[in-house]
């Protein structure tokens, strides 16, 4: 019994990869003296580079704040 595949070889090379969506999140730490620190990741751009990497440019926008009377609940803590 003789087995054999029909089908030629398809290799193609895989479409380049691309940025769809950036989602910009906020990070909260509280201090000791009531205050909270609000952490916040800036994309600025994002390229392609060699083998499939991408080159990003981003800043980190810091500022410290009260914390808020009414605390954010779990289910409501991504600030968008």
């Amino acid at each position: 019994m003789n087995i054999s595949y029909t089908f030629g070889n398809t290799f193609t090379q895989p479409a380049p990869l691309t940025v769809t969506k950036v989602k910009h999140g906020v990070t909260e730490v509280s201090l000791s003296d009531g205050r909270i620190m609000r952490l916040t990741l800036h994309i600025e751009s994002v390229k392609p580079a060699a083998n499939s990497n991408f080159e990003v440019s981003y800043q980190v926008i810091t500022e410290v704040v009260r914390e808020p009377e009414l605390p954010i609940l779990d289910i409501c803590e991504r600030v968008q």
